[in-house]
């Protein structure tokens, strides 16, 4: 059965040691941390071999190894819809919990958090593309209901009536869109980078139409590399080199005009008349590096959903599923049992600021 793939994947088949899947949860926290100064010169990766840069920390966790166990172990699945089909996969046990994507990327980029969660949580990933070559892709267009109604017609093909939500982004977004569709079926969910309503400037809503006309993928757009590094890079754990390259295969791999699709998707979304009517626990997470509008955005969903908690991780980036697997996996597991959350971080004084304005500009582009 043909499911979501990327190039990354030549490299996990490769890997020296694909058996090491990560270290323990405490090394993970304290190598990740991007403020810790006891990194030095040898460093050695959970397989055992030389990092790619310096540091007496073990590299936290082999993404490859655990990539590796996620494609033998997943449970797969093609959900056919009306002239297109969705691509995925279930890894874990226990209660249900759906990871909805971003803007960019695909659904592998949360496996790191899921093998942390897997052990209490069947975590389930949705792609709306294959993106081997040659393989059809969806419609260029999609509402906001149809998108809805994809997640429910892939929780009703795997026998879930109520699930649990994790969403980036665009996926936050969507995420509340579905809270308030179904409310019954939505348990939890925590959003990140999630908002309510987004403005695009005519310049932007010119380029997303056009996009879904635009052949090949994010890999053959000029300077995207060099943007994704100013986006991204700071965040990623110093000593594992290779775990840039796995967010930047993935990335890469995405077609112009799935991105183009994803982002039409987003200028459909205004969901502020209906945020007090969303009850659902709902924890706001917010990261280091999200920007001025996403933290701004995020203001609005803590002021007005009847039931939200925000939580602040410092040095992580905006893809923390990713960079810092354990230190977000320690805030989500009791997050989704019901219990109290762990001491959040302190924001810096110049995002303290920006939550509490409004859309001072709207023709900002997107930080995601």
């Amino acid at each position: 059965m043909i499911m979501p793939s990327n190039n990354s994947q030549s490299a996990a088949a490769t890997d020296a040691n694909p058996g090491a899947s990560a270290l323990s949860e405490g090394a993970e926290e304290s190598c990740c941390d991007a403020s810790s100064t006891e990194c030095g010169e040898n460093a050695a990766t959970a397989g055992g071999e030389p990092a790619e840069t310096g540091g007496t920390c073990p590299t936290p966790m082999s993404w490859r190894g655990v990539m590796k166990k996620f494609r033998e172990e997943a449970t797969t699945a093609v959900v056919n819809r009306d002239g297109y089909s969705l691509y995925c996969r279930a890894w874990g046990e226990g209660e249900p919990l759906y990871f909805l994507n971003g803007f960019g990327g695909t659904s592998e980029l949360f496996v790191l958090t899921a093998a942390v969660l897997r052990d209490e949580f069947r975590c389930v990933f949705i792609d709306e593309f294959f993106s081997e070559p040659g393989a059809r892709l969806p419609p260029r267009t999609a509402t906001v209901p149809e998108a809805v109604a994809d997640l429910f017609a892939v929780a009703d093909h795997f026998g879930d009536d109520v699930i649990s939500l994790y969403g980036a982004t665009l996926g936050g977004a969507l995420g509340l869109a579905a809270m308030h569709a179904q409310p019954q079926r939505i348990r939890r969910a925590a959003l990140q980078g999630a908002f309510a309503y987004r403005h695009f400037s005519p310049a932007e809503r010119l380029l997303i139409s056009l996009g879904g006309y635009v052949p090949g993928r994010l890999q053959h757009v000029p300077l995207r590399a060099s943007v994704q590094k100013q986006n991204h890079g700071l965040w990623f754990p110093p000593f594992d080199g290779s775990r840039w390259k796995f967010l930047a295969e993935i990335c890469d791999s995405v077609p112009l005009r799935i991105i183009a699709r994803r982002a039409a998707l987003a200028q459909q979304i205004d969901l502020r008349s209906q945020l007090d009517q969303i009850s659902q626990p709902t924890l706001i997470v917010q990261t280091e590096g999200e920007g001025r509008i996403a933290t701004a955005c995020q203001a609005e969903l803590k002021s007005h959903l009847p039931h939200a908690e925000e939580f602040w991780i410092d040095s992580t980036g905006q893809v923390p599923y990713l960079t810092h697997p354990h230190r977000l996996a320690k805030l989500l597991k009791p997050f989704y049992r019901g219990e109290p959350l762990p001491e959040s971080g302190s924001a810096p004084p110049a995002v303290q600021d920006v939550a509490a304005t409004p859309f001072a500009n709207t023709t900002e582009s997107h930080d995601d």
